[in-house]
């Protein structure tokens, strides 16, 4: 049986669309009711006036309104999530995260209520007062700068865009410390593909107004940017006239949105952006590309000694050789992208892949240049740059001296690579960590690889945990700080990736905190005051909200602000972009890209060996033009990890940056948690068959970082040579709704650097599956 949409239509499809038509959602909505009667910590409505408060999710970037009653006892409590109608991304939709978010707000088993100090001899944990727990940290750093060993401290933090993360880089930087980095995202990688081949850091895709779109391996139906304002724009497809817009999908998986999909192109792991280069081949061998465009490019015809684009490819990227490697039928790719050219309105698509990491550089610039042979960028439904959000600095975040990091800036072009720091420290190269600080994400579960992480933590002589919950991260820590609920406290969060406009939530104090929580920034903000010197300098702010207002100035009255919980652009910005580039074009080949490492280089003989020892598979020719490169994870494979597994997003689940809460874990289907507390992992017929696997067998998924114990289930939706993971699943902690559900993904995945841009990926791990 060839394995592709047709084969796995007659028994997967009518699954996974029958569960929206059926009442079975709607059941299990009304079990998880039942169930959570017994629990002591879920919300109780109480009499009193009710009120409605928005706000915004910095988990999923979604505005959302609180409902909220003025009770007896307790003072005003929160009740119930809902959709903010008013906003123009979400317009009043909620994803299962939003709507359960009270259930990890209100439980008690897991907040942390008071600063923890863990015994190391016995790992007894006894409660600090405040002042305490701000002396021990405080004096921890104070006394690693005075001698002369700033670069031991490490933090890891969640979003460097966040004020939060602003205050966290600031503090690191007036510590003298260049060891820090956040969970890595794919907006970093967008912003390089971007910033390489147009000068542009923020753009998004017009969705909503496309008419063809491609998506690259995107899970957009499992949680891509604004997550609600994706399943809109994806239902305005649908829509009157019936099947308006046409959408493909290009991935290994018959996942949600590769069902939902007019066109599904099952290709090879990692071969999505060799496809983008042979539809690319395609359009230029065919005349279809916008000549404008291409006319106003730079790079695309040949420049000195380099090749151009055009030549590149068309050398390179033979359709029929693409199409046979990536195990798709030419006649679909050549329909495919046919009616991409010919579309009136068309977009493709890409990250982040469905472990929810940042990607690889290379792929991204392949599609972007599909979108420039489109010539979409600028018009509606294509590639549009967003404005600039009106915010103002926070903190000083330089840093002064010539302090060596742990992860040597040559490397790639983006520093933040939280995994290569580990391992640096873990190694001692070139020197080890004293303290880690930790301020949300939580690392040890998310990693990205959690061996690692873990081992960090367990390493390193003094962790500290800034975190509302006692989660992986504050179980191997020796202090836990307790934080606010993004319902009781102070942040904000920016753009959702992709999203075609610019976009900025705030969340403020709704409900009352729990007694000794405070808000992360606010922690941070009491660690420069007790330093003084150079951090309280740095961070001149009495609190998070002083902070705030002063980064939030140009947007208008705070108040006001905060009170309606979002700033948003108010229409796509179209028309020709301006492109901030050496050339001032559209560069196919990256003029920008070239002068900097010529620059890092310092002699052009020195240029190639410079690339090599990025990792630049295609060296010198390809390195300043998009291009594939085969994923590194897959050179492990033929030694003993005979297949390659993937994750499996779902709007179920997280990506683990938060916990998966109960309500999610219960509406979970057999096929991702069986019997309860078994992660189910999907191989294809033949491929079990070949290893004597049957359906419901009990395996072992081996791969050099680890392994997950699993229960199989055959999918003829599942590419061959295979094995797909669900993700979020496998805590520790969050109480027994939700710990020791399943494994945990990042506890066997393999993480990699990216040539070019330095981030870890670990989209891909070569594994064995051995039954036990």
């Amino acid at each position: 049986m060839q394995w592709d949409r047709r084969a796995f239509i007659k028994l997967a499809v009518g699954g996974v669309l029958g569960i929206h038509a059926s009442p079975l959602v709607w059941k299990l909505m009304d079990d998880s009711t039942i169930w959570t009667q017994n629990w002591s910590w879920v919300p109780v409505p109480e009499d009193g006036a009710v009120a409605f408060a928005n706000t915004v999710s910095p988990q999923t970037g979604n505005a959302v309104q609180t409902r909220l009653v003025q009770g007896r006892v307790d003072g005003t409590r929160a009740i119930r999530v809902e959709g903010n109608p008013a906003h123009p991304l979400g317009k009043g939709g909620v994803v299962p995260e939003d709507a359960s978010a009270l259930q990890l707000l209100y439980n008690d088993d897991i907040r942390v209520k008071t600063p923890l100090m863990r015994d190391k001899a016995t790992g007894k944990v006894v409660p600090l007062s405040w002042p305490e727990a701000l002396d021990l940290l405080a004096g921890n750093l104070a006394d690693l700068v005075k001698k002369g060993n700033a670069q031991g401290i490490m933090a890891l933090g969640h979003d460097p865009d966040s004020t939060t993360g602003q205050l966290l880089l600031s503090l690191m930087a007036s510590l003298g410390s260049p060891n820090v980095a956040f969970t890595p995202d794919a907006r970093e990688t967008l912003a390089l593909a971007g910033l390489v081949m147009m000068g542009q850091t923020e753009f998004g895709f017009d969705l909503a107004n496309s008419d063809y779109v491609v998506s690259f391996g995107t899970p957009l139906l499992e949680g891509f940017g604004n997550p609600v304002a994706t399943r809109k724009a994806f239902a305005s497809w649908r829509g009157y006239p019936k099947n308006s817009g046409f959408f493909a999908q290009i991935e290994s998986r018959a996942s949600v949105t590769a069902s939902q999909a007019d066109m599904w192109l099952a290709c090879r792991p990692g071969t999505e952006g060799a496809l983008a280069m042979a539809m690319c081949s395609i359009m230029i061998q065919e005349g279809l590309y916008d000549q404008n465009a291409v006319e106003n490019s730079f790079g695309f015809n040949d420049e000195g000694d380099f090749p151009g684009f055009k030549s590149y490819v068309l050398k390179n990227y033979p359709r029929e050789q693409v199409a046979a490697m990536a195990g798709v039928p030419l006649s679909k790719l050549l329909k495919l992208t046919l009616g991409f050219a010919k579309a009136k309105s068309a977009v493709a698509v890409f990250g982040p892949g469905n472990s929810g990491g940042p990607g690889r550089m290379y792929d991204y610039m392949a599609v972007m240049a599909l979108n420039a042979l489109k010539g979409n960028i600028g018009k509606p439904g294509g590639v549009i740059i967003q404005k600039d959000i009106p915010l103002k600095p926070v903190g000083n975040p330089g840093i002064a001296g010539n302090v060596q990091p742990l992860v040597s800036p040559i490397q790639g072009l983006d520093q933040n690579n939280p995994q290569a720091l580990a391992q640096a420290a873990l190694e001692g190269k070139p020197y080890g960590i004293n303290t880690l600080l930790l301020v949300g994400g939580n690392f040890v579960y998310n990693g990205p690889s959690a061996g690692t992480m873990h081992k960090l933590a367990r390493q390193t002589p003094f962790v500290v945990a800034i975190t509302p919950f006692l989660d992986e991260s504050a179980m191997v820590a020796d202090l836990v700080l307790p934080s606010t609920h993004w319902l009781e406290g102070w942040g904000d969060s920016v753009t959702p990736y992709g999203s075609p406009v610019a976009s900025y939530g705030i969340h403020r104090p709704l409900i009352k905190a729990v007694p000794e929580a405070k808000d992360a920034g606010d922690i941070l903000l009491a660690v420069a005051a007790r330093l003084g010197g150079k951090p309280a300098a740095a961070m001149p702010y009495k609190s998070m909200q002083e902070a705030l207002a002063a980064r939030t100035e140009a947007m208008g009255d705070f108040e006001e602000l905060a009170e309606q919980s979002y700033w948003i652009q108010e229409k796509p910005a179209y028309g020709a972009p301006k492109f901030n580039t050496p050339s001032g074009k559209f560069e196919f080949f990256s003029l920008g890209l070239f002068k900097l490492l010529s620059g890092r280089a310092k002699q052009p003989a020195a240029l190639a060996q410079l690339v090599a020892s990025m990792g630049v598979a295609g060296g010198l020719e390809a390195a300043f033009l998009p291009h594939w490169e085969a994923p590194a994870a897959l050179a492990d494979l033929g030694t003993g990890m005979p297949l390659v597994m993937q994750a499996v997003p779902s709007l179920r689940t997280t990506w683990g940056d938060d916990a998966t809460t109960p309500y999610m874990v219960k509406v979970l289907p057999d096929t991702m948690l069986a019997d309860k507390d078994k992660l189910v992992v999907e191989m294809n017929p033949s491929t079990a068959h070949e290893l004597h696997i049957y359906e419901g067998d009990m395996v072992r998924v081996d791969s050099t970082e680890g392994s997950v114990t699993a229960k199989v289930h055959l999918f003829e939706g599942a590419a061959p040579d295979m094995v797909f993971v669900p993700v979020g699943l496998g805590h520790d902690a969050f109480g027994f709704q939700v710990a020791g559900k399943g494994m945990n993904f990042n506890g066997a995945a393999k993480v990699t650097s990216d040539p070019m841009s330095g981030l870890p990926i670990w989209e891909l791990t070569a594994v064995s599956v051995e039954k036990v």
